[in-house]
């Protein structure tokens, strides 16, 4: 079974927001990234795991990040 890796350019579009933005939040850890070469990448599983535990956590309702 293969996991998709998500590039900065497909996270940005599907939140909404800046390719910087992803990157700020790839380098700050707010996403579980890792970096290939000069480039941020998101494993897709990672990505869910970490919306699933956001959106189910009543400590923090407020945003995503």
């Amino acid at each position: 079974m293969s996991d998709k890796i998500l590039k900065v350019q497909e996270i940005a579009k599907f939140f909404g927001v800046s390719r910087k933005t992803v990157w700020e939040w790839c380098s700050a850890g707010k996403l579980p990234a890792f970096k290939i070469g000069k480039e941020w990448n998101v494993r897709q599983s990672d990505l869910q795991k970490m919306i699933n535990q956001k959106v189910h956590s009543p400590l923090k309702p407020a945003s995503l990040f």
